[in-house]
């Protein structure tokens, strides 16, 4: 088997439920977990058989993951775009994008509830780590992948499209994949929420053993309780919103002209 298509990203822009959506359709068989960040790993090549196993359908039409942190670039695997295009040089590339400063803001509270970061002060912490920014220069992410697998297996989606219109985002993405389209139950696609206080730091993500297993089932729930945790939505100062948009201005330029879209919004 090989892996036919990937969601990209770009993070905290409803990728998750676009996954969950997809793994709806007959022909789709979904990673399980849907971020194996498989690519992001220098020794790739020599565990494909533990990558496909994460694939349960050996019979489906299509094949697909969902890992983020593909279009974290320079952040990660510096030779991803190569390494995966050694891969599958067809491979299908999804990329959703959503207001930058929207995205950064849920990219930093994500962040820190999950213990990646460690600056409570979103305006420190933005100014301070530009992955945050890098991450939301979406054509710095995205050209690479062009360049490599060409304009047309590049889908370019927009978060605020997804949410006012779902199953018309979905058709869109069907006739991309070259698959029937089907109606989808959009109940089950927000799962992955912000403010979600069951959420565990990352260092309890895949636990080996029975003793860390039951360990990170105490952890869980006493991260329900967590005092330290970000609930609200925290306040940029303009001067911050000021340097996030001196830094991403040329690139939505890039992104306007790629899609042949107005998002003169993003800037506001």
């Amino acid at each position: 088997m090989t892996v036919d298509f990937l969601l990209i990203g770009a993070a905290k822009s409803a990728t998750t439920s676009l996954s969950n959506a997809l793994s709806q359709h007959p022909d789709i068989c979904f990673s399980n977990p849907k971020e194996p960040e498989f690519f992001c790993k220098d020794n790739w090549r020599d565990n494909l058989t533990n990558y496909h196993a994460l694939f349960s359908d050996k019979s489906a039409k299509l094949y697909g993951e969902g890992s983020t942190n593909y279009s974290k670039f320079p952040h990660y695997n510096k030779n991803i775009h190569t390494d995966i295009f050694n891969y599958n040089p067809n491979m299908k590339i999804i990329y959703m994008m959503r207001h930058p400063i929207d995205r950064i803001v849920s990219h930093y509270i994500h962040s820190y509830n999950r213990g990646h970061e460690s600056i409570k002060d979103i305006n420190t912490a933005l100014t301070s780590n530009n992955h945050y920014i890098d991450t939301a220069k979406y054509a710095m992410q995205i050209e690479p992948y062009i360049n490599y697998f060409g304009r047309n297996n590049v889908l370019l989606l927009f978060f605020e499209d997804f949410i006012s219109n779902p199953q018309q985002v979905l058709n869109t993405t069907f006739d991309f994949l070259n698959i029937n389209g089907i109606t989808v139950n959009q109940k089950t696609l927000n799962t992955n929420k912000s403010f979600n206080r069951r959420v565990l730091h990352h260092k309890y993500d895949q636990p080996k053993t029975l003793f860390e297993k039951i360990k990170k089932v105490v952890m869980l729930l006493k991260n329900y309780c967590n005092r330290d945790f970000i609930s609200q939505k925290p306040k940029l100062t303009t001067q911050t919103k000021v340097f996030i948009m001196n830094n991403i201005a040329d690139d939505i330029k890039k992104i306007e002209a790629l899609t042949n879209r107005d998002l003169s919004h993003w800037s506001n």
